[in-house]
């Protein structure tokens, strides 16, 4: 087993996970409208149920869904998926924000969000229930995060163990920066630097779902 095939992997899962965050989601509108509310404390606290509710869902898909996709035969599947969820969001992302500046479908989610964002439910249970009541991050864990999953196999507990540092330690980072800006009562990103950043964010997925596709193929012809 080559330990610059999981170095590789492991990187490639800190960036998409980075890059998945860091584009405009329901949790960062949530956390930034409990920063408004009550305060940055409790925007962390949605943000630390978020990857709590990540944790739980990694150790699912390890001991349940991984081994029953594999016991089907599908896990070869996972990874040209995965490529082509990728390719395919971060074609729509780039070419909606390039024609009409803005993504229609997060603003409506966005709108939801702040709606409800410090309402009836507590910063810990919103940072669960708004990420939950999320297609796209169900969509997301059983395609993407399955897909390297999968890969570091492999490697054992070891590898799963620093897949998930490197999952955790991707979406921190853009967290952590998030709670830096809202301390100081400041966006993260301006309006045009945000359609800016989501054009660039949707690109870079395209390049890693091109690049997880072309490792399919090669798989394949083995």
């Amino acid at each position: 087993m080559n330990l610059l095939s999981l170095a590789t992997t492991l990187g490639s899962a800190f960036a998409v996970m980075l890059i998945t965050v860091a584009i405009p989601n329901p949790s960062t509108v949530a956390a930034s409208t409990y920063a408004v509310r009550r305060g940055t404390r409790a925007a962390a606290v949605v943000l630390g149920a978020v990857l709590c509710l990540d944790t739980a869902v990694f150790f699912v898909l390890v001991h349940g869904f991984h081994p029953l996709v594999t016991a089907l035969g599908a896990a070869r599947y996972l990874k040209p998926l995965a490529g082509t969820l990728l390719t395919v969001v971060g074609l729509v992302m780039a070419v909606r924000v390039w024609r009409v500046g803005s993504i229609p479908q997060l603003e409506r989610m966005t709108a939801e969000v702040e709606d409800d964002g410090g309402g009836a439910h507590g910063p810990f249970a919103a940072g669960l229930l708004v990420p939950a009541a999320n297609p796209g991050f169900w969509i997301w864990w059983t395609t993407v995060g399955t897909s390297f999953i999968h890969a570091v196999r492999p490697w054992g507990n070891l590898g799963l163990g620093l897949l998930l540092l490197a999952f955790l330690g991707g979406a921190g980072v853009w967290y952590v920066a998030l709670l830096w800006a809202l301390s100081r009562g400041r966006q993260l990103l301006t309006e045009r630097t945000r359609r800016f950043a989501v054009m660039v964010l949707g690109l870079a997925m395209v390049a890693f779902g091109v690049f997880l596709l072309w490792r399919s193929v090669a798989a394949f012809a083995l």
